[in-house]
């Protein structure tokens, strides 16, 4: 076809102005057509080439050998090429192999310089750098540089793209522009897109006085230390860097040390301190996540047990919390303050009680119950601020849903819903719910707008009140009562706001 496509050009289009094509594929029938048959196909395309302005050459579904696309390398003019991952690594070992500045340059300027499905050796990488001036994007999981490559690799940093580059890699690379005082490191930043990833490395005094360095030479940049092994008092020489660092991910155990570094950091006395506290929030986005995310990659052992906040820990975060909190970026932006998978004494949950109201929590049910009891220990002391802190921090939502409550936790519940401005959703779902347990809730679940009751032990003796208590509240939307014990639904199907049945 392209041969016969090209025979009609020629004859129809002399002195006509040249067409131009945004994209023209070349697809074979059959992948099994001799090689000559392909040649002389391709040599049709390059006389076509010559006639049409074609932008962009798409032969992903042509399977040629490399050395026969020479041909369309120094085709002169505004070329792409799309090659498949075969053909693309057989071309690239072929203009290596050829050593020629003027065929390195044509080649990477059609294929866009993008090598992220070759596999290269380290001479045939470095031979590419050094023939052209075309910037280069490789996949470093499929090149797997030695450290002993680095050195020669820095003086092309500005060149090249690395894709999915290794902590190992990264280790190694700021360790020898530190030791060479090199001034590469805003080229590294831009191979990497601006990440510096070490995760899962163990530092040692020297690796972190390397980041360091990068980070004084560094604007908005990304840290990975997931994982991260970092010797003691090196967190507070990172800590007022942080003011460079754009994102910052740690594992939770690594934000408790960040935290209690940034809490112990004193005054310098006659001299203002800068906001490292503001700095470090702001480069974890003002999230304070001490979960067992499903992002971060837990060993085993972490897994197997809950992290245990102490009341030295929950003090450093009332610390760094309470003493920003009238700080802009913290009246602008409110912390998340994530406490599922923790187990925390009351002591230490103390702690937290004249913080809640300065963060939006997310805690475990079962902390979430300890909370409730706590709070109440406030009330009956006079302190119904913690009510209000608790039910902002909560941001109008509890979800207790799965839980076994017992006469104490339902009574707890009922004292912070009378001194709370109410709820938006209260989810008290499969609690395995009595209609004992539900008395000393049922005259405070007017303040509640969605009240989930399904899947308890609920009976028809409780009917009446709760028509009652719905009847005559209309700031009540949605009350779930499907999967009790009521025998006789038919009361509640006169009011849409029950789901029952």
């Amino acid at each position: 076809m392209a041969v016969k496509l090209s025979r009609l050009v020629r004859r129809t289009g002399r002195g006509a102005t040249p067409l131009t094509v945004p994209e023209l594929s070349l697809v074979l029938k059959s992948s099994h057509l001799p090689e000559r048959v392909l040649s002389r196909a391709l040599s049709s395309v390059a006389s076509l080439l010559r006639l049409w302005r074609v932008q962009c050459l798409d032969l992903t579904d042509f399977w040629i050998q490399g050395h026969s696309l020479i041909t369309l390398l120094c085709h002169q003019g505004p070329l792409s090429l799309r090659l498949n991952s075969d053909t693309l690594q057989q071309l690239t070992v072929v203009v290596y192999e050829a050593q020629d500045k003027d065929l390195t340059q044509w080649f990477l300027e059609k294929v866009g310089g993008d090598l992220t499905s070759c596999r290269l050796d380290w001479e045939v990488l470095l031979s590419l750098l050094q023939h052209s001036t075309h910037n280069i994007t490789v996949d470093l999981r499929k090149n797997r540089l030695l450290e002993k490559n680095i050195s020669d690799l820095l003086p092309f940093l500005g060149r090249i793209t690395l894709k999915r580059s290794s902590s190992s890699f990264v280790k190694s690379t700021i360790r020898q522009i530190y030791d060479r005082a090199s001034d590469c490191v805003s080229s590294l930043l831009r191979s990497s897109d601006h990440w510096i990833n070490l995760n899962s490395r163990e530092l040692d005094r020297v690796d972190c006085t390397a980041l360091c360095f990068t980070l004084q030479h560094s604007h908005q940049v990304k840290v990975n230390l997931l994982w991260t092994s970092i010797p003691p008092g090196e967190i507070e020489s990172i800590l007022p860097l942080l003011d460079r660092v754009s994102q910052l991910s740690v594992d939770r155990k690594l934000l408790l040390s960040f935290l209690q570094c940034c809490a112990a950091s004193q005054v310098q006395e006659g001299a203002p301190s800068p906001p490292i506290a503001v700095w470090l929030l702001r480069s974890l986005h003002y999230r304070l996540d001490f979960s067992c995310s499903s992002s971060v990659d837990l060993s085993a052992q972490d897994q197997e047990k809950a992290l245990c906040l102490t009341t030295d820990h929950c003090r450093a975060i009332n610390s760094v919390l309470k003493q920003n909190q009238h700080s802009t970026q913290l009246v602008q932006n409110q912390v998340q303050l994530i406490l599922r998978d923790c187990e925390v004494e009351d002591r230490a949950l103390r702690e937290l009680l004249p913080i809640l109201h300065i963060v939006k929590l997310s805690p475990s049910k079962a902390l979430l119950l300890q909370l409730l009891d706590l709070v109440c220990e406030g009330i009956e002391e006079g302190l119904l601020r913690h009510t209000e802190s608790l039910w902002r921090a909560l941001d109008g939502e509890l979800d207790l849903s799965e839980t076994r409550l017992d006469q104490k936790a339902c009574g707890s519940l009922a004292l912070v819903l009378e001194h709370s401005e109410g709820l938006s959703e209260l989810d008290l779902s499969h609690c395995q719910l009595t209609d004992h347990h539900l008395q000393p809730l049922i005259t405070h679940l007017h303040k509640v707008q969605v009240l989930d009751l399904s899947h308890n032990d609920i009976t028809d003796a409780l009917t009446d009140r709760i028509l009652q208590l719905v009847s005559t509240n209309t700031s009540i939307h949605t009350v779930r009562l499907f999967n009790n014990r009521i025998q006789d639904r038919r009361p509640f199907l006169t009011d849409k706001r029950f789901d029952i049945w």
